[in-house]
């Protein structure tokens, strides 16, 4: 358990924006349908088919950014959506994310790598915990019919890194875009 909410609080950190209330209420029952998200100027649906995924109460109400996930075991997939024209390629997309300052000192990304993962540009990366556990992080980068998607997947555990990394991007693979 102490992981899991050192892991939340890193969450916290790195995904910009994103607020973990202490104390807050228990997640509400799993939906019976995908999540789903979208904006009324974007062509594209984003659809989260993992049913245990909860929507986080705690996080901040944009009409471009969602935050769903669960905690046993801990998966956080959190995203937003923007113009396509704001998206300048992987590469200076993670450039501009590095000089973060939550990513410096002991949270400065560890096991560094891009790949492909289908239709998604990824930087995968780690961060080390306290206790010999690891966050393990995906930035998934996509542009669909108009529309820049970005998602932040992470999970935290005492288990390998690459372990933890291969079950995000089983993940990121039942993540569906649709064209409205």
């Amino acid at each position: 358990m102490r992981l899991a909410a050192a892991a939340l609080v890193l969450a916290t950190c790195l995904a910009p924006g994103i607020a973990h209330a202490q104390g807050a209420a228990p997640a509400p029952a799993a939906p019976a349908a995908p999540f789903t998200f979208t904006m009324p100027q974007s062509r594209v649906v984003l659809k989260v088919a993992d049913t245990s995924l909860r929507p986080d109460p705690a996080a901040p109400a944009r009409p471009n950014y969602f935050k769903v996930m669960r905690r046993d075991p801990l998966l956080i997939v959190s995203g937003w959506l923007e113009p396509a024209a704001r998206y300048n390629g992987l590469d200076a997309f993670w450039e501009a994310e590095k000089k973060s300052p939550v990513y410096s000192g002991p949270l400065a990304p560890i096991r560094v790598e891009t790949l492909r993962e289908g239709p998604w540009e990824v930087v995968a990366f780690d961060v080390a915990l306290p206790g010999n556990g690891t966050q393990s992080n995906l930035r998934a980068e996509r542009v669909e019919a108009g529309t820049w998607i970005d998602l932040h997947l992470s999970t935290a555990s005492t288990r390998p890194p690459a372990a933890l990394r291969t079950e995000l991007r089983a993940a990121l693979r039942k993540i569906e875009v649709v064209q409205k």
